[in-house]
């Protein structure tokens, strides 16, 4: 008897808990749309796909036109883990709007250690990570393939355009 007056209220709470999660589900994926278009799929994952050019290859050119040197498209945010190869990263952010097309764009530091990011476009607030040491390189983050580290305290980090443009720098507090 206890069962038949208990069975009400376990099946509203089911109900109540289905259709909470389901509106949580919904609410969640209408915020998290993909700012690529679903046609064209593959052609984005490309485009932000960074590779490495074969040494034969030259890096691309930058598709479009990169404003005045003294406007700001891009920041280094921070580096963290100075002075340590298998925990340095160098974070970078977009600044303002539109595709920022990063390949043949170098990163240096005070001793002229150089590296030449390889094809990478960077989005409306995009950011991406360079770290120090040997890895897989992926969307979000790029590997310098070091032995010892490049950054340490007092070092700036130098970002020069394809056209020798400072375009920003961080020292290292």
């Amino acid at each position: 008897m206890r069962l038949k007056k208990l069975l009400p209220y376990l099946l509203l709470n089911v109900v109540v808990s289905a259709v909470t999660t389901l509106a949580v589900l919904m609410l969640w994926s209408g915020r998290q749309a993909p700012a690529v278009p679903a046609a064209a799929p593959a052609a984005a994952a490309a485009a932000l796909t960074p590779s490495a050019a074969a040494p034969a290859q030259a890096p691309v050119a930058p598709a479009a036109t990169l404003p005045s040197a003294d406007t700001p498209v891009i920041e280094i945010q921070n580096i963290f883990g100075a002075g340590d190869v298998k925990t340095e990263v160098v974070r970078l952010r977009r600044l303002g709007s539109g595709e920022l097309q990063m390949t043949g764009w170098t990163l240096k530091n005070d001793d002229g250690l150089t590296y030449t990011f390889p094809e990478l476009l960077l989005y409306t607030d995009g950011a991406v990570e360079l770290y120090s040491r040997p890895g897989a390189d992926s969307v979000i983050e790029l590997h310098w393939n070091l032995q010892q580290p490049a950054w340490g305290s007092g070092v700036t980090a130098s970002l020069y355009d394809t056209e020798g443009n400072l375009r920003a720098s961080f020292k290292i507090p």
